[in-house]
Protein backbone atom coordinates (compact mmCIF):
# COMPACT_ATOMS: atom_id res chain seq x y z
CA UNK A 1 0.00 0.00 0.00
CA UNK A 2 1.37 3.39 -0.98
CA UNK A 3 1.84 6.19 1.50
CA UNK A 4 -0.93 8.20 -0.13
CA UNK A 5 -3.33 5.26 0.01
CA UNK A 6 -2.48 4.72 3.69
CA UNK A 7 -3.17 8.40 4.52
CA UNK A 8 -6.46 8.25 2.62
CA UNK A 9 -7.47 5.11 4.55
CA UNK A 10 -6.60 6.79 7.89
CA UNK A 11 -8.58 9.91 6.95
CA UNK A 12 -11.55 7.80 5.96
CA UNK A 13 -11.41 5.93 9.26
CA UNK A 14 -11.10 9.21 11.22
CA UNK A 15 -14.07 11.02 9.60
CA UNK A 16 -16.83 9.50 11.79
CA UNK A 17 -14.74 10.10 14.90
CA UNK A 18 -14.02 13.72 13.95
CA UNK A 19 -17.70 14.29 13.12
CA UNK A 20 -18.67 13.04 16.61
CA UNK A 21 -15.97 15.15 18.27
CA UNK A 22 -17.24 18.27 16.48
CA UNK A 23 -20.80 17.44 17.56
CA UNK A 24 -19.98 16.99 21.27
CA UNK A 25 -20.91 20.57 22.15
CA UNK A 26 -22.72 23.21 20.11
CA UNK A 27 -24.24 26.59 20.67
CA UNK A 28 -28.01 26.53 20.14
CA UNK A 29 -31.06 28.76 20.40
CA UNK A 30 -34.15 27.79 22.42
CA UNK A 31 -37.33 27.95 20.32
CA UNK A 32 -39.88 26.49 22.75
CA UNK A 33 -40.00 25.14 26.31
CA UNK A 34 -42.24 22.39 27.74
CA UNK A 35 -42.21 22.85 31.51
CA UNK A 36 -44.98 20.33 32.25
CA UNK A 37 -42.90 17.16 32.06
CA UNK A 38 -40.93 15.58 34.92
CA UNK A 39 -37.77 17.03 33.36
CA UNK A 40 -38.04 20.25 31.37
CA UNK A 41 -37.80 19.73 27.62
CA UNK A 42 -36.94 22.23 24.92
CA UNK A 43 -37.08 22.58 21.19
CA UNK A 44 -33.86 24.08 19.90
CA UNK A 45 -32.33 25.36 16.68
CA UNK A 46 -28.73 24.39 16.17
CA UNK A 47 -26.66 25.22 13.10
CA UNK A 48 -27.78 25.28 9.48
CA UNK A 49 -31.48 24.99 10.33
CA UNK A 50 -31.12 21.79 12.36
CA UNK A 51 -34.03 21.57 14.84
CA UNK A 52 -34.19 19.16 17.77
CA UNK A 53 -37.35 18.62 19.81
CA UNK A 54 -37.84 17.05 23.24
CA UNK A 55 -34.29 17.71 24.42
CA UNK A 56 -33.92 17.63 28.21
CA UNK A 57 -32.74 20.90 29.77
CA UNK A 58 -30.67 20.53 32.93
CA UNK A 59 -31.21 23.10 35.70
CA UNK A 60 -29.65 23.75 39.08
CA UNK A 61 -31.39 22.08 42.02
CA UNK A 62 -33.63 24.51 43.88
CA UNK A 63 -34.08 26.83 40.90
CA UNK A 64 -36.41 26.46 37.96
CA UNK A 65 -36.87 28.80 35.02
CA UNK A 66 -38.47 28.89 31.59
CA UNK A 67 -36.07 30.81 29.35
CA UNK A 68 -37.70 33.06 26.73
CA UNK A 69 -37.63 32.00 23.07
CA UNK A 70 -34.37 33.07 21.49
CA UNK A 71 -32.28 32.33 24.59
CA UNK A 72 -28.84 30.92 23.89
CA UNK A 73 -27.93 27.53 25.37
CA UNK A 74 -25.27 24.87 25.19
CA UNK A 75 -26.20 21.61 23.48
CA UNK A 76 -24.19 18.62 24.69
CA UNK A 77 -24.41 15.54 22.50
CA UNK A 78 -23.64 12.43 24.55
CA UNK A 79 -20.89 10.48 22.76
CA UNK A 80 -21.18 13.01 19.91
CA UNK A 81 -24.56 11.64 18.82
CA UNK A 82 -27.54 13.94 18.15
CA UNK A 83 -29.87 11.09 19.18
CA UNK A 84 -29.04 11.62 22.87
CA UNK A 85 -28.58 15.26 23.83
CA UNK A 86 -29.03 17.54 26.81
CA UNK A 87 -29.24 21.32 27.01
CA UNK A 88 -27.42 23.33 29.64
CA UNK A 89 -28.21 26.95 30.45
CA UNK A 90 -30.48 29.45 28.81
CA UNK A 91 -28.88 32.91 28.56
CA UNK A 92 -31.08 35.78 27.33
CA UNK A 93 -30.45 39.42 26.45
CA UNK A 94 -32.65 40.49 29.41
CA UNK A 95 -29.90 39.25 31.76
CA UNK A 96 -28.78 41.87 34.30
CA UNK A 97 -25.36 43.28 33.53
CA UNK A 98 -22.52 44.90 35.46
CA UNK A 99 -22.94 42.94 38.71
CA UNK A 100 -20.04 43.30 41.09
CA UNK A 101 -17.71 40.47 42.01
CA UNK A 102 -19.44 38.13 44.47
CA UNK A 103 -22.93 39.39 43.59
CA UNK A 104 -25.84 37.28 42.37
CA UNK A 105 -29.22 38.12 40.94
CA UNK A 106 -32.38 36.09 40.38
CA UNK A 107 -34.36 37.82 37.63
CA UNK A 108 -37.07 37.52 35.00
CA UNK A 109 -37.40 38.94 31.49
CA UNK A 110 -39.48 41.89 32.78
CA UNK A 111 -36.65 43.16 35.01
CA UNK A 112 -38.05 42.01 38.37
CA UNK A 113 -35.24 40.70 40.56
CA UNK A 114 -33.79 39.65 43.87
CA UNK A 115 -30.26 41.05 44.03
CA UNK A 116 -27.77 39.71 46.56
CA UNK A 117 -25.19 42.48 46.76
CA UNK A 118 -21.59 42.03 47.83
CA UNK A 119 -22.00 44.54 50.69
CA UNK A 120 -24.61 42.33 52.43
CA UNK A 121 -27.67 44.19 51.14
CA UNK A 122 -30.51 42.34 49.40
CA UNK A 123 -32.57 44.38 46.93
CA UNK A 124 -35.98 43.16 45.73
CA UNK A 125 -37.73 44.77 42.76
CA UNK A 126 -41.23 43.67 41.74
CA UNK A 127 -43.36 45.34 39.05
CA UNK A 128 -46.64 44.48 40.76
CA UNK A 129 -46.30 43.12 44.31
CA UNK A 130 -44.35 40.83 46.63
CA UNK A 131 -46.30 38.07 48.37
CA UNK A 132 -44.89 36.19 51.35
CA UNK A 133 -46.85 33.05 52.18
CA UNK A 134 -45.80 32.06 55.68
CA UNK A 135 -47.44 31.62 59.08
CA UNK A 136 -44.84 33.98 60.58
CA UNK A 137 -42.47 36.63 59.24
CA UNK A 138 -39.81 37.69 61.74
CA UNK A 139 -37.76 40.87 61.43
CA UNK A 140 -34.81 41.30 63.81
CA UNK A 141 -34.16 44.95 62.93
CA UNK A 142 -36.14 48.07 62.15
CA UNK A 143 -38.87 48.00 59.53
CA UNK A 144 -39.55 51.13 57.50
CA UNK A 145 -42.13 51.83 54.83
CA UNK A 146 -42.32 54.69 52.35
CA UNK A 147 -46.06 54.10 51.86
CA UNK A 148 -49.06 53.15 53.94
CA UNK A 149 -49.23 49.94 55.95
CA UNK A 150 -52.52 48.02 55.81
CA UNK A 151 -53.55 45.10 57.99
CA UNK A 152 -56.49 42.72 57.63
CA UNK A 153 -56.07 41.74 61.31
CA UNK A 154 -55.34 43.52 64.59
CA UNK A 155 -52.16 45.56 64.85
CA UNK A 156 -50.49 44.97 68.20
CA UNK A 157 -47.48 45.99 70.26
CA UNK A 158 -46.47 45.08 73.85
CA UNK A 159 -49.01 47.62 75.25
CA UNK A 160 -52.02 46.23 73.38
CA UNK A 161 -53.85 46.32 70.08
CA UNK A 162 -54.71 49.39 68.02
CA UNK A 163 -58.39 48.73 68.75
CA UNK A 164 -57.74 48.77 72.51
CA UNK A 165 -55.93 52.09 72.12
CA UNK A 166 -58.87 53.51 70.12
CA UNK A 167 -61.34 52.32 72.76
CA UNK A 168 -59.32 53.99 75.55
CA UNK A 169 -59.04 57.22 73.55
CA UNK A 170 -62.74 57.32 72.69
CA UNK A 171 -63.75 56.70 76.32
CA UNK A 172 -61.42 59.44 77.56
CA UNK A 173 -63.13 62.64 78.68
CA UNK A 174 -61.94 65.88 80.21
CA UNK A 175 -64.01 67.02 83.19
CA UNK A 176 -65.32 70.61 83.05
CA UNK A 177 -64.52 71.11 79.36
CA UNK A 178 -67.41 72.30 77.18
Amino acid sequence: MSRQALLAAIQTAQRPLLRRLRALASRASIARVDDGAKLQQVQISVMAGERLDGVQRLQYFGHSAVPPAGSTCLLVSIAGSRTHCIVIGGEHESRPRDLGEGESQLYNAAGDHIWLKANGEIAVKASLKVTIESPLVHCTGELTAAGRIYSAAAVEDPRGTMQEMRDRYNAHTHGGVQ
